[in-house]
C-alpha cells in the first residue's frame, strides 16, 4: 500500500523502482484527502516496467461511473495492462462532508456498475483488461463482488472471516489489506498496531463486522484489546509475519497487499526487509 500522500513526485518515483526491484506483485493507491488516485498510477505505471499499480480504493462516489472507466482504461491502454481497479464505498464519515447523499450500499454499488459496464469510450479498448475488485465486509457487498467483479477487498478481519469470504466470492479473488507491524516486542508492537487503525475503531460499520466475528463493545475501547489486535494485525519478526500470511492463504486469501507499520520506505533497509518478507 502506497502512502503516496505522505511522498514527493520523486520520493513515489523511488518507490515505485524500489517496489519493483524488491519484487512486489503490485503497488496499490489509496484515494482520501490527498493525491488523486489515477493521477498518482499514472505516475508509478511510467516509473516501472513490470509491477502492477491499482487503486485501492477509488471512492464512487467522487467520480461517475464512466469517468471512472475512461481513467481506468486509459491506464490499462497506455501501460501494458498493467492496472487494477479497486473501487469502494468509504462511508458516511468520509462521504457526508463531500456534499453526497448517502445511500444504501448495495443500491449505490449495483447502480454504479450497471452504469461502468454500458459506458461506451470513444477509443479502441476491446483488447485491453481492467481487473475490478470491491472493498466489502458484510455479505451483501461480498456475494456482490463475486457476481459483478473479480474479486475483493478486505480489511482489519479474522482468519475465519477470509474463509467466508472466500466462500462467498464464489470462485473470485480475495484481497487482504494487512497491517503489518514489525516490531517483536508485545506491549510495542500492539501499542503501535493501535495507532496505525486508530481512526478506524470509531466507526460503527466496523464495530458492526467485528461483532460478528465475536468481539464485543469491550475490545474496542483504548484503541482494542489484546486479543483483538492479535486477532487482526500481523506483528513480530519478518518470519512470524509471513507465518500469518501464509495462514491467511490457507484461509483463502489469494494476494495480500502489504501495509507496514514502523517502517521507513524511503531507506534501502525497509525494502530490504519486505523483499525478504516476500521472497524468503
Amino acid at each position: 500500500m502506497c502512502p503516496a500522500d505522505m511522498m514527493s513526485q520523486s520520493q513515489l518515483i523511488t518507490y515505485a523502482q524500489a517496489a519493483e526491484g524488491a519484487g512486489l506483485d503490485t503497488i496499490w493507491v489509496p484515494e482520501l484527502y490527498g493525491r488523486d488516485p489515477f493521477v498518482t498510477c499514472a505516475l508509478l505505471l511510467g516509473a516501472t516496467q513490470r509491477i502492477r499499480v491499482g487503486t485501492a480504493i477509488a471512492n464512487v462516489y467522487v467520480r461517475d461511473a464512466r469517468a471512472t472507466k475512461a481513467a481506468a482504461y486509459t491506464l490499462a491502454d497506455s501501460y501494458g495492462d498493467r492496472f487494477d481497479l479497486g473501487l469502494g464505498l468509504s462511508n458516511k464519515v468520509g462521504n457526508v462532508p463531500r456534499g453526497h447523499e448517502w445511500l444504501a450500499p448495495l443500491t449505490k454499488m449495483n447502480d454504479f456498475v450497471d452504469r461502468y459496464d454500458t459506458a461506451e469510450l470513444m477509443f479502441s479498448h476491446k483488447d485491453t483488461q481492467v481487473c475490478r475488485y470491491l472493498a466489502a465486509h458484510g455479505p451483501k457487498l461480498m456475494t456482490l463482488a463475486g457476481a459483478r467483479l473479480d474479486g475483493a477487498f478486505t480489511y482489519l478481519q479474522t482468519l475465519a472471516y477470509s474463509a467466508e469470504a472466500k466462500d462467498r466470492l464464489a470462485g473470485k479473488k480475495l484481497l487482504l489489506m494487512q497491517p503489518s507491524v514489525f516490531i517483536e516486542q508485545p506491549d510495542q508492537a500492539r501499542d503501535m498496531a493501535r495507532k496505525a487503525i486508530a481512526v478506524y475503531m470509531p466507526l460503527t460499520n466496523y464495530h458492526r463486522a467485528w461483532r460478528e466475528r465475536g468481539f464485543a463493545d469491550a475490545d474496542f475501547q483504548q484503541g482494542g484489546s489484546d486479543p483483538f489486535i492479535d486477532a487482526l494485525i500481523a506483528w513480530g519478526s519478518v518470519d512470524r509475519i509471513r507465518e500469518r500470511y501464509q495462514a491467511q492463504r490457507t484461509q483463502g486469501v489469494d494476494h495480500i497487499i502489504i501495509i507496514p507499520v514502523k517502517l521507513d520506505m524511503q531507506s534501502a533497509a525497509a525494502w530490504r526487509t519486505l523483499e525478504q518478507l516476500v521472497q524468503g
